[in-house]
């Protein structure tokens, strides 16, 4: 896949990961299941039914919380294979009050590869196109549909949304801040040369290999670096020398997350209704520095080798995130929380312990305990410590649960 070439110059990092990951031809998440053992990494809902069974649990408790609205919408921004959705639905069967509201059901995804795993997931019935968007019926009886970006998703009811591992893939621009002002790294190209033993000295011998890819800063000001960290406070007193990554799309989507809770107004929820929840890896509270990674059969890689073949992301910037979504929209913006507290919080020990005494073998009970432990451990690198949970909410409305708002009883009742 040629991205960049002697004519056009260096490219953006965000425009080499939207090539790599999305290009129409031979973009990685286009023509590839990338998750499971058989793919090239493994998510939280892939992990164990007890992550996607406490989401839904978390989204009842927003309902409940916001007055029970009698429509509502579920939107989840890049479903991987349907399987968080798939065992949400499955929780909220123990909740017809909840079940019984759902309009529909609202993915967004734009790999055609990953609609159809999603499609299978999900639903019964085969799936049908139109202009506008793909739609089917799940096995609840609930409509499905497919859109390509979240802005083209209805707003005509309240809408609770899910971005699980979405906001990672999101292409971002690298900065450094050099003697001269901030400088934009980005992303060139060359071609191996060899000296020939017949060559004279400085002559080479250009070879018809695979450019190899590499990192470049600019010795000029570039308009996104003019609309990035020249235009923010937030990076104002930040030395020389230093390197930042920002993610413009990024901020599009928390923009879009944050209007849509402060546009749905009721007389009971006059500062709006409906939520949103991100959970991704990343830093709670400062900036991510040289983050970009390729991830390609459950290892870690260069994100410039082969691109097209391995998974590139980034670490999402939580603050940042928090202040566009309080700028732009009247929300109230929670944590971001560690995974494995917010698990905690939701129950998730009560959960496995009652998964665990249903096993009848020993084994199936160390199945549960290995899932249970890699889902909320927090020692080194672990899942539950790396991954960050945030919430976007009505401004007036409660803490939720998870961010400081109280814990689920196992006995409580929901309905």
């Amino acid at each position: 896949m040629l991205i960049t070439d002697q004519t056009t110059g260096p490219i953006s990092v965000a425009a080499y990961m939207r090539q790599c990951l999305t290009n129409p031809e031979s973009g990685y998440y286009i023509n590839k299941d990338p998750f499971g053992t058989e793919g090239d990494f493994i998510t939280s809902p892939e992990i164990s039914q007890m992550f996607g069974e406490l989401v839904g649990v978390w989204v009842i408790t927003q309902w409940m919380a916001q007055g029970r609205p009698p429509n509502i919408r579920l939107i989840e921004l890049g479903p991987g294979r349907g399987t968080l959705m798939r065992d949400m639905l499955k929780a909220f069967q123990s909740f017809p009050p909840f079940k019984n509201t759902i309009v529909d059901i609202c993915l967004v995804e734009a790999s055609p590869t990953l609609r159809m795993s999603q499609q299978r997931m999900l639903c019964d019935a085969a799936a049908t196109e139109t202009e506008e968007f793909m739609s089917s019926t799940s096995r609840y009886g609930i409509p499905v549909k497919w859109y390509g970006n979240l802005k083209e998703v209805p707003r005509d009811v309240t809408s609770f949304t899910i971005a699980h591992e979405f906001f990672d893939a999101l292409p971002i621009h690298q900065f450094e801040h050099t003697q001269n002002g901030w400088r934009e790294v980005m992303v060139d190209y060359s071609v191996p040369q060899e000296k020939t033993p017949l060559s004279l000295p400085g002559q080479t011998r250009s070879f018809d290999e695979t450019p190899k890819f590499h990192l470049t800063v600019l010795p000029y000001s570039t308009p996104s670096s003019k609309i990035g960290p020249e235009s923010s406070p937030r990076y104002k007193n930040l030395s020389v020398n230093s390197k930042i990554e920002i993610s413009p799309e990024s901020w599009d989507v928390a923009k879009e997350l944050a209007l849509r809770i402060s546009e749905q107004k009721t007389p009971q929820a006059p500062t709006g209704t409906g939520s949103a929840l991100v959970i991704d890896y990343g830093p709670a509270e400062t900036i991510p520095v040289n983050t970009l990674r390729g991830i390609k059969g459950h290892h870690f890689v260069s994100p410039f080798e082969e691109p097209g073949t391995a998974d590139l992301s980034a670490d999402v910037d939580f603050t940042s995130l928090k202040l566009v979504a309080e700028e732009e929209g009247h929300v109230a913006v929670h944590g971001a929380v560690e995974q494995g507290d917010w698990l905690h919080a939701l129950g998730i020990g009560a959960r496995a312990t009652m998964l665990a005494h249903q096993q009848t073998t020993p084994e199936g009970k160390d199945r549960i305990a290995k899932e249970y432990h890699r889902l909320v451990e927090r020692s080194g690198g672990a899942m539950g410590k790396i991954y960050k949970v945030m919430a976007f909410t009505p401004r007036g409305t409660q803490t939720p649960v998870g961010f400081g708002g109280g814990v689920i009883d196992s006995d409580e009742d929901v309905d």
